[in-house]
């Protein structure tokens, strides 16, 4: 992992844009798995900054989304479809066949589950993996547990990810999301990791302090070759 520290949010997510134009620009059609969330925002703003300077930049790039949210429709404001619209997939102008997607919605999510590792085959691997970290440590919705999920999966939420919106954990069901596993992240050609936001000192610190444990997801990314792990100071 090649840990680079910088001063601001800005600074961190126009490096991480500039990153995403570097490895498209060598491979256009490239397979980014996109993630959601606070972190990625700034970055994603600076990749529609870079396009209107180079309309074709991110012309052919194809798109997953990362995880998504279950029991909220996806529809609703806070579902990670709804963000990627909002932030990528529709300024960047990602059409519909390079755009990979699921609705955890669906009464046989086996089948979903199944179909999105079809997918991720057909297109794969991941050339660009965009992470975040989860206040415990999670990377997508791969949550802090005895043992991790390789495959495409629905994943039970730990409590302390669905604080920020309580209408998560109102279903008849614990609430749950669909995400890429383990060996899917690990598999990808590069990693962009990004942390920053507030509350996350004790997840940082135990990642920077090199141990890999299933209890802290994104420590198996210590494992993978290239790994771009942009700090924002200002969480530490």
């Amino acid at each position: 992992m090649k840990i680079t520290y910088f001063d601001s949010y800005e600074a961190l997510s126009w490096q991480a844009a500039k990153t995403m134009e570097e490895s498209v620009t060598k491979k256009p059609d490239l397979f980014f798995c996109a993630a959601t969330g606070g972190s990625p925002t700034g970055m994603y703003a600076e990749m529609q900054r870079l396009a209107k300077g180079k309309p074709s930049l991110f012309s052919r790039m194809r798109v997953m989304k990362m995880d998504e949210w279950g029991i909220i429709p996806l529809s609703h404001p806070d579902s990670c479809e709804s963000y990627l619209k909002k932030h990528l997939v529709g300024p960047l102008g990602v059409s519909a066949d390079r755009y990979l997607t699921y609705d955890p919605s669906d009464t046989d999510l086996d089948a979903v589950c199944d179909q999105v590792a079809y997918n991720m085959a057909e297109w794969g691997p991941i050339d660009v993996c965009l992470l975040g970290l989860g206040k415990n440590g999670h990377i997508a919705f791969n949550e802090p547990a005895g043992s991790l999920q390789k495959d495409f999966h629905k994943a039970v939420l730990a409590p302390s990810t669905i604080q920020h919106d309580p209408m998560l954990a109102e279903g008849s069901e614990p609430a749950f999301g669909l995400c890429v596993g383990m060996m899917g992240i690990l598999q990808s050609k590069k990693i962009i990791f990004l942390v920053t936001g507030k509350g996350k000192q004790d997840a940082i610190r135990a990642i920077l302090d090199g141990r890999i444990s299933t209890q802290l997801p994104a420590s198996f990314l210590w494992l993978h070759s290239d790994v771009a792990c942009y700090i924002d100071r200002n969480s530490l």
